[in-house]
Order: structure tokens, then sequence, then C-alpha cells
């Protein structure tokens, strides 16, 4: 059994967005991509001599993990796809799902997204929270994890790795930055706290994340994780109760970056900052609503 992380090399950037391949008896793809990613992935699959894909696993549906899923399974007819309960209608009618993206991002950002279609109700399938699925000499236990999104699942691996999805901070190679995923609409800081905590007891050596790569758990890595995000909810919430808004709380986390780590920011990390300053802002104004 082999785990292999694959670039996505998403909206044309490198090791900004993984997915990962669990190559045993049987084959899974845990995440998908962008659906302008649909190709690279496609193609590397074929580099690493895949022939036969029998899961496609989203963590959940936002389109960084989800986008291309409609692309993998119509490339691999056989596959089933496995997807945490709440994800599934949006796989089978991603119109509600689309709609919010659009109102986030514009119609000019989404088309660099790629299309994302319908998948078949009859190849779609709900993967139960603590479930497991063999692929022969290896199992894959499915773990619920919302917060980051309410459609949000981890995947643990029988070899001790964890597939995370988004319920730890981003943290690219080669890069300083740590930053919590705390995207709009529906991220919710005690659910978020919950899962990481969760996850923290499962006992996994290393952690396969999104945003990217292997890094080793270490000792008490969730409850540093839980402190990274604690820091910066109290960040936000003291730039509201200060009278400022999303965009000082943006400028905010941008100049501490600057500051600690140097440098201007790359484009990738500063959409990054928008997309969790915006939901951290949502998510105050609704707990103090």
């Amino acid at each position: 059994m082999t785990v292999y992380t694959i670039d996505t090399r998403a909206l044309g950037f490198d090791k900004t967005v993984a997915c990962y391949l669990v190559k045993a008896r049987k084959t899974a793809i845990v995440d998908t991509g962008y659906s302008s990613s649909g190709e690279t992935v496609i193609n590397t699959l074929k580099q690493l001599g895949v022939e036969r894909l029998d899961y496609i696993i989203p963590t959940h549906v936002h389109l960084d993990h989800a986008g291309a899923a409609w692309k993998l399974a119509e490339k691999f007819p056989e596959a089933v796809v496995l997807a945490q309960e709440k994800a599934v209608k949006h796989l089978v009618d991603p119109s509600r799902l689309m709609e919010s993206v659009r109102e986030f991002y514009g119609e000019e950002v989404v088309k660099l997204f790629g299309e994302v279609r319908p998948i078949k109700e009859t190849r779609v399938f709900k993967a139960g929270d603590g479930e497991a699925l063999s692929l022969g000499d290896v199992d894959l236990v499915f773990i619920y994890t919302p917060g980051h999104a309410p459609h949000q699942m981890s995947v643990l691996v029988s070899d001790g790795s964890l597939i995370t999805a988004d319920a730890v901070p981003a943290k690219y190679p080669d890069k300083p930055y740590i930053i919590p995923t705390t995207p709009p609409p529906s991220f919710d800081y005690d659910q978020y706290v919950q899962s990481l905590r969760r996850i923290g007891k499962t006992g996994a050596k290393t952690f396969l994340t999104p945003h990217f790569g292997a890094t080793p758990a270490g000792e008490d890595w969730a409850e540093r994780l839980v402190e990274t995000v604690a820091a910066w909810v109290e960040t936000a919430r003291d730039v509201l109760r200060s009278g400022g808004g999303l965009p000082r709380l943006v400028q905010t986390f941008e100049e501490r970056l600057e500051q600690e780590h140097g440098g201007p920011l790359p484009v990738y990390v500063r959409n990054m900052l928008k997309m969790s300053s915006t939901g951290l802002v949502n998510y105050l104004r609704r707990s103090t609503a």
C-alpha cells in the first residue's frame, strides 16, 4: 500500500492544493482539486499507473476539494463516489453550492475554478461517521469533522496517516505561514475545535493536509493548533470591538504575517487570508446577533 501526494497545481500555483491517492489492492483518491485542475489530476493518475479507480472520496464539497469529482467520475465510470452525509446532495445537484460560490467570489473567479457538473445519484453514496472502507490490505476510516464546513470529514488510513481535509490550518511547504481555514458561510469555531481535538485522539503519526502536504503529528499537535485558531478568533473579535470591519481585519493579518516572516505575501496567501477573515467576521456577527 502506498499513499501518494498529488499536486493539483491549483489555478496555476504549485503546492497549494493537494489530493491523495491511496493505492492498495483497490484504489481510492481522497479529494480531487478544482474542476480546472481535473486534467492535471487525471494525467498524474495515469503517470502513477492507475488504470482503474475504485473510489472517489471528496472530504467536503468546497471546490478546491470536490470541483473535479465529476470529471474523475466520467473518466473512471467504475468508481464509486463516497462523501459525508451532508455533502452527498451537493455532488448530485451542485446548483445551490455554485450559487453561494458565485455570491462570494464573483463570476470571473468562478470561471477560473472551472465548470462543476452533477454526478449521477446512483454513483454517490454516504460515508458514515466512523465507518471503515477496506481497500484490501489497508482500511480507510471516515471521521466527521465539521467546523470548517458542516459537510466535511477526514480520513484515517490504517498505516497511521490522517488525511485531514480542512480540519487543520493551512501550512504551505517552504513557507512559515500557518493560516486557520475559517471560510464563509458556515465556519463554526466550537465545532472546529471539537473536530481538531477528535482527530488529535486518533493516534495518527502523520497528517496529510490539503494545503499542503505531509506533516509529522508531533506531541500535542492538536492542542497547539487549537491555540492558533483561538488566537485568530480573538484577534478578529478585538478588531470588531474596536469598530473595525473586514478590510481592517484582513490588513491586520497581512501586516502580522509580513512582520513575522518578512517580504510580501504570495497572492494565494492573501486570498486565503481574505477568505478566512470573511468567515471569522461572519461567525462572530452570527454568534453575537
